[in-house]
């Protein structure tokens, strides 16, 4: 179990961090209705989450998990070192051959 806030509940401190609706939205650059509906559909726009997060010091993890999720999970077994020793691909050969980058045994 987590003891993390509910995005409501980060919303709200936030508010009480910025001291006021009229604060937080002065940080934000909307109005005061803007902000009160905010609380009224419990959750901060996207593009204001960071914002918030800046002034407030209350993480975006908190007041939007559905857009910034606490950890992102690992990738799966099968996808670590997918990427390691693959060779060069040229997909124009004659431009690659012209810049060098086929030189010293690398093959396309």
């Amino acid at each position: 179990m987590t003891d993390a806030p509910t995005p409501f509940e980060a919303l709200q401190a936030a508010l009480n961090k910025a001291g006021s609706q009229s604060a937080l939205a002065r940080i934000c650059g909307v109005s005061q209705p803007s902000v009160w509906k905010w609380l009224q559909t419990r959750r901060v726009p996207p593009i204001h989450v960071l914002a918030v997060e800046t002034a407030t010091g209350i993480s975006r993890h908190h007041l939007r998990p559905d857009i910034y999720p606490p950890e992102i999970p690992a990738a799966p077994a099968r996808f670590h070192g997918v990427d390691h020793g693959v060779p060069l691909v040229a997909f124009n050969r004659s431009a690659a051959l012209r810049d060098g980058a086929l030189r010293d045994g690398a093959s396309a």
